[in-house]
């Protein structure tokens, strides 16, 4: 679901070799540099930030030599609270083991398929379409002396006395030398976890792209501005430090990278903290006006964990915790940080909702939705020197009321579910009468709000941006309202599978089919290509498998919605293909294929429509939010 991890690599597999001058940015990406300085040839055309390896003016003999001599001294001189609670240290800083790592300096494979999957953003969690996806490695943090790769202090995450530790020259800032073995245990994976200091982790978000869950309502600029808010943030608030930090983890266990359970200390201690701080506000409630944003940032990367690892009743319970810190407050004085941070945990409730959650930021009257979207207080030229700043203002001003009208369609989520048969009482002839008038009401209310899309939204769907915009700003608007366009239309199907189950198709529902269909055609089709995933070719389901880019995260609800109304086998094959070709972007969308099986092969077993979140129950003895 997360990760899909190789238990057998090719160890026999045979790479290209690659340049040792060129830039730091080339050699993570993995591709050869021309080594034209001060921005290479890459760089340069993917406008990346181009970083070059520091001169020492030593030569390879003199550096590996003064290395030897410096190492047993350095680590003898680390503070204790870094060295002793791991037997590990005890074992690396020995003369063999220094002299061995030393020694393996100069040969480091820099296209190690474990290293190389590292924060690879559509290995698990992050849509690649993002002009942000490329994310930092190792060789781009940029490490001093003071920041070198040791274990954490807690004992209980000490690296085992059968793998090497990690050590590092001061006089080497972005070579991290690391020695990596197999573990003794030949059922565990080959790829060994490695030490990172809780500094690399909170640096390496503070370098990452955008979440897949918000890569389509938050823009570049959007998203530079509030990551530079949460990086912020961890200087000031231990909880908010530590969820970013279980966050990081979450992400590098699922690549193989850290040890099974790591990010769980982490997500522990900020859920204490975050407990802590609550029991103060209950105390004294002046202190939740400068608390406020540090709650709404850990409650987010906690609630969005928790869907990750399909614990949905913790997300339940962080969720609430949210609502009930924002009934404090009035809501007409948060501040812009606070306002984006309120969206974020409105669209992980609205995917919360479908799994039994309470959809308490899925109110019919929000005065937040309009107001959240508003300017940074700072240029975007403060936010990040990089960015086209006329560029990224045009692409703001163009998605702003999009990002308000998506928004609305997530309420409409929690609406619609929340007169299913699992959040209030069905059956009788009062009860479902008095459905009928809400599910009239709601779609109503849907079809009205189709008169307030954004102006472009038509156009972008039809793909008429290409010829009027710069081509990088007009595939984000282009695939961005494609993916409003299809969630807006699951609504039609949403509400019709839960009020009006055992009665056909209308002509809402059918057109609905349609647009998703022809959305998804158009996405697949694009000529912007992002990851590409094996599927069939959607005006031909029969058809051989091809190379087609990846569907952004948010399709996987919209697609599910159609997967479940089609009739034709061949047409079914081909969504559950999609949806399966989503796993390097969504979480859960393997397991959300199979439920969609499952459900398919119970309709026409039964000839009537089957409650997609009792057959999670049935099959998989939980539901679990679609993310």
């Amino acid at each position: 679901m997360f990760y899909q991890w190789e238990q057998h690599p090719n160890l026999d597999r045979r790479h290209r070799p690659r340049t040792r001058n060129g830039c730091l940015t080339c050699r993570r990406r993995k591709v050869r540099c021309d080594e034209k300085r001060p921005d290479c040839g890459h760089c340069s055309r993917l406008q990346l930030d181009c970083l070059w390896q520091q001169e020492t003016g030593l030569r390879p003999g003199v550096r590996t030599k003064k290395v030897r001599q410096r190492l047993p001294q350095q680590l003898q001189t680390e503070s204790p609270e870094l060295v002793e609670p791991s037997t590990a240290i005890t074992k690396a800083s020995s003369p063999s083991t220094v002299e061995a790592v030393v020694s393996t300096a100069e040969v480091l494979p820099s296209d190690d398929p474990s290293i190389n999957r590292i924060f690879n953003y559509a290995s698990f969690m992050w849509d690649d379409y993002s002009p942000t996806a490329l994310s930092p490695s190792w060789d781009s943090l940029g490490l001093t002396s003071s920041q070198e790769l040791v274990p954490w202090p807690d004992t209980s995450l000490s690296m085992s006395a059968s793998i090497p530790m990690i050590c590092a020259s001061s006089i080497a800032d972005n070579d991290v030398l690391v020695e990596r073995q197999p573990r003794l245990n030949t059922m565990a994976s080959p790829t060994v976890a490695i030490g990172w200091s809780e500094s690399q982790l909170a640096e390496y978000f503070a370098r990452s792209a955008a979440p897949p869950i918000l890569a389509t309502v938050e823009t570049t600029a959007r998203w530079f501005w509030m990551r530079k808010q949460l990086t912020s943030m961890t200087s000031t608030s231990l909880m908010v430090k530590f969820g970013v930090i279980a966050f990081v983890a979450l992400e590098l266990e699922s690549a193989g990278t850290l040890e099974s359970a790591t990010y769980t200390q982490y997500y522990r201690i900020a859920k204490e903290r975050l407990e802590d701080c609550l029991r103060e506000i209950g105390r004294d409630r002046k202190i939740i006006l400068s608390q406020l944003r540090h709650i709404l940032a850990v409650l987010f990367l906690l609630s969005y964990i928790d869907l990750l690892t399909k614990d949905v009743s913790k997300a339940h319970a962080n969720l609430r915790e949210g609502f009930h810190a924002l009934q404090m407050v009035d809501i007409e004085s948060l501040s812009v940080t606070e306002k984006r941070l309120l969206s974020w945990l409105r669209l992980l409730d609205a995917r919360a909702v479908s799994a039994g959650g309470d959809g308490l930021f899925l109110t019919e009257e929000d005065s937040t939705i309009n107001t959240d979207l508003r300017s940074p207080d700072s240029s975007i030229a403060d936010v990040d020197p990089g960015l086209d700043d006329a560029e990224a203002a045009l692409e703001d001003f163009i998605m702003r009321p999009a990002f308000v009208f998506f928004q609305k369609v997530q309420l409409f989520m929690g609406r619609i579910t929340k007169i299913d048969p699992w959040h209030r009482r069905r059956g009788t002839v009062e009860d479902e009468t008095e459905t009928m008038v809400i599910a009239a009401a709601i779609s109503r209310d849907i079809k009205s709000l189709w008169q307030q899309r954004p102006p472009l939204m038509d156009h972008a769907v039809a793909g008429k941006l290409a010829t009027l915009l710069a081509p990088n700003l007009a595939e984000t608007i282009t695939r961005t309202m494609r993916v409003y366009h299809a969630n807006y239309y699951a609504s039609f199907i949403h509400l019709h599978r839960v009020a009006y189950k055992t009665l056909p198709r209308t002509t809402d529902v059918t057109d609905a089919m349609n647009e998703i269909r022809q959305v998804t055609k158009m996405i697949l089709e694009s000529p912007w290509t992002s990851s590409p995933q094996a599927i069939s070719a959607i005006s031909t389901p029969s058809a051989s498998v091809t190379t087609l880019p990846s569907l952004p995260v948010n399709m996987l609800w919209p697609l599910l919605m159609l997967g479940v109304e089609v009739e034709d086998p061949e047409e079914r094959t081909w969504v559950i293909s999609c949806i399966r070709g989503m796993e390097n972007v969504a979480s859960n969308a393997g397991i959300t294929a199979d439920v969609l099986q499952e459900v398919t092969r119970r309709q026409d077993e039964t000839k009537h429509r089957v409650d997609i979140r009792k057959v999670m129950h049935e099959t998989f003895d939980r539901a679990f939010a679609i993310v």
